[in-house]
């Protein structure tokens, strides 16, 4: 058994070395060739996992026809912008072999189009007519690469539309330490999951302010209030929201020492550096920059109030200080808590 991840990051590198445990062989692809030299040669990705040792069953390639040939599975964790080229390629492979999934792990929307990431696998697969043979799956939930490299318990939702049997992928993926659930909930479980970035960059400009507990948990709980709006109309299903992917997720990244969001949103407070110029030396892709500016057009578009994430949106583009989004926030009118 063979599977496909693209990307080398620190998901996509610690997800792989948990596959090695079931599968015989696991080839990541990717674009940086000291990270493909350092996988193969040294057996570590220094970059992003320090000297955290990788299995022999695994490898890296910037061959994309290399990693995906004669592969059960594709893995796609690339950052949420780069999904449509990525899959241009990927549609365009030969090797691709017929009945493969591919599986979504990016978390966020694609900016220019509002469409899901895995709708966007989805179009790229029609536009060649190999949708019918490539099932597409989200696999998402509270799962920071760091913890999954140490093999510290995690569990994740696993979503996928028809053609394949999720079930008998559930059984693949999963292991001893990485519980995975399904749910047939896609729009949700994608929706739930690129959503709760951006809460954590409201918990993180709070935390960077200076603010205490009692302003994380306003912020998280009003934030699920935000998210139940415009998942719902978007499709999505409320139990979703309240389930791994959602409220999951959502726990996990507003307060872990591991969140990229959060950590960025501490950051834009200090006042040292823009927010693009914290952005441009970010290390890892911060999902929920984007997600804002994607939620917040989404939201005018649909007529659904989401005052954390206009917020957040207006720190990060419109050079609002985050005190005064803070103050914005507790001065809006007064109303019944579930309206």
């Amino acid at each position: 058994m063979k599977a496909a991840i693209l990307g080398t990051g620190s998901w996509a590198t610690s997800f792989g070395r948990h596959l090695t445990h079931k599968w015989e062989r696991v080839v990541l692809w990717g674009i940086e060739q000291e990270q493909v030299d350092s996988i193969n040669k040294t057996g570590t990705n220094p970059k992003y996992l320090g000297d955290i040792k990788l299995p022999a069953n695994m490898r890296a390639t910037m061959d994309l026809d290399d990693c995906l040939n004669n592969a059960e599975i594709v893995f796609v964790v690339v950052p949420s912008q780069a999904v449509r080229s990525v899959m241009q390629k990927v549609a365009a492979c030969t090797v691709f072999p017929d009945g493969a999934p591919v599986v979504n792990m990016a978390k966020g929307f694609e900016v220019s189009s509002l469409k899901r990431i895995s709708e966007v696998i989805a179009e790229e697969l029609e536009s060649v007519n190999k949708l019918d043979s490539h099932p597409v799956g989200v696999l998402l939930g509270p799962s920071h690469a760091e913890e999954v490299a140490l093999e510290q318990p995690t569990a994740v939702v696993l979503a996928g539309s028809q053609g394949a049997d999720w079930n008998h992928w559930q059984t693949w993926i999963a292991g001893p330490f990485f519980r995975v659930y399904t749910n047939d909930d896609v729009a949700g479980v994608e929706i739930a999951s690129g959503f709760k970035n951006i809460i954590a960059l409201a918990v993180g400009m709070a935390d960077g302010l200076g603010a205490g507990d009692n302003t994380r948990g306003t912020l998280m709980t009003r934030g699920m209030l935000e998210l139940s709006r415009l998942g719902t109309a978007l499709g999505g299903r409320p139990e979703t929201f309240f389930g791994l992917a959602g409220i999951g997720d959502m726990i996990t990244t507003c307060i872990s020492k591991h969140s990229r969001n959060r950590n960025f949103g501490e950051d834009v407070t200090q006042g040292e550096k823009t927010p693009q110029e914290i952005l441009e030396g970010a290390v890892q892709v911060v999902e929920g920059v984007h997600m804002a500016k994607a939620a917040l057009k989404l939201g005018d578009k649909l007529d659904v109030e989401l005052p954390i994430t206009k917020q957040v949106h207006d720190v990060l583009f419109s050079n609002k200080p985050p005190r005064q989004a803070m103050r914005e926030l507790m001065e809006r009118e007064l109303r019944p808590e579930l309206d």
